[in-house]
């Protein structure tokens, strides 16, 4: 356990595809965002902190109102498995 918060010695290497990734990311969204003021760009992180939260909360309530089968009729169909032969 110990090693677990024992300080690395060594920085941690990421994959060169990853930073590649990461790299291309971020230029693409710098050229979205490029000509955007303070405003808009305040404006567009609102919006799509009150989009994703809706999604989130209708998923949750769409999960959450359906409704579960009864119990009683899965006890009713039951079969045993080994049937006695007289």
């Amino acid at each position: 356990m110990k090693t677990l918060f024992k300080k690395r010695n060594e920085p941690f290497v990421y994959s060169h595809f990853y930073l590649r990734l990461q790299k291309w990311w971020a230029g693409r969204m710098s050229s979205l965002t490029d000509g955007l003021s303070k405003k808009q760009l305040t404006g567009l992180l609102i919006l799509f902190v009150l989009l994703t939260g809706s999604y989130l909360i209708y998923n949750i309530c769409l999960k959450v109102s359906r409704e579960k089968p009864s119990t009683a009729s899965a006890v009713s169909t039951s079969k045993t498995i080994h049937p006695k032969n007289n």
